[in-house]
């Protein structure tokens, strides 16, 4: 399905049923992004999701939300439009998105190496570099109203083995911020009912 960038990504089906965990609005200011990776951090708890795919979706959320904050700003210059955060998922996927009010689509990355992102904002370059290693399909498109939504998804894992570590090396060599390490912020105590598990080894 082309996207509004021109790509083609083969793996988003728009008719999953997608099933809300979340949609917060979030601020055109730079707390928006640490804002952004603490309430996914405590979605993904509530689901039980395990630790190195809520690290891998944690770390990607944090790079579109400093890209919506940085770049998404209306045809009139302001920065007064709408910026959310929405976590879905069906059995076997997390799906994010994050709306602003910007038309204009993100420069994705052409390939590994990243010919074709945006060398004038290399911020930008690197950090949509990261979302499309770590996240299994990605694209953007038009929003309901106004502004675009740009979405990436996950399988119950990483593509690769070891992915949060390398990403969160990469992230450090390139003097990108560092999302807050999980660890050192415990997950509350899970429910009697979270619903299904999503990245859990149990059945």
């Amino acid at each position: 399905m082309p996207t509004d960038s021109g790509l083609v990504h083969g793996v988003y089906d728009p008719g999953r049923s997608w099933l809300p965990l979340t949609r917060i609005p979030l601020p055109h200011k730079p707390e928006a992004a640490p804002r952004a990776r603490r309430h996914t951090r405590e979605v993904l708890a509530l689901r039980r999701v395990d630790a190195e795919l809520t690290a891998t979706v944690e770390l990607v959320v944090s790079e579109l939300v400093t890209n919506a904050v940085r770049h998404g700003v209306c045809l009139c210059g302001c920065t007064r439009g709408p910026v959310s955060l929405s976590i879905l998922r069906t059995e076997d996927r997390l799906r994010v998105e994050v709306a602003d009010p910007s038309r204009t689509p993100p420069r994705w990355p052409a390939g590994p190496a990243g010919a074709g992102a945006d060398a004038s904002d290399p911020e930008e370059g690197r950090g949509l570099l990261l979302v499309t290693a770590l996240a299994a399909d990605w694209g953007d498109h038009a929003g309901p109203v106004r502004g675009k939504v740009v979405w990436c998804e996950f399988a119950r894992r990483p593509r690769w083995p070891g992915a949060p570590a390398v990403a969160r090396r990469v992230t450090e060599e390139a003097g990108c911020p560092q999302p807050v390490d999980s660890a050192s912020h415990p997950d509350p105590a899970p429910a009697q009912d979270r619903g299904p598990h999503l990245g859990s080894s149990e059945p």
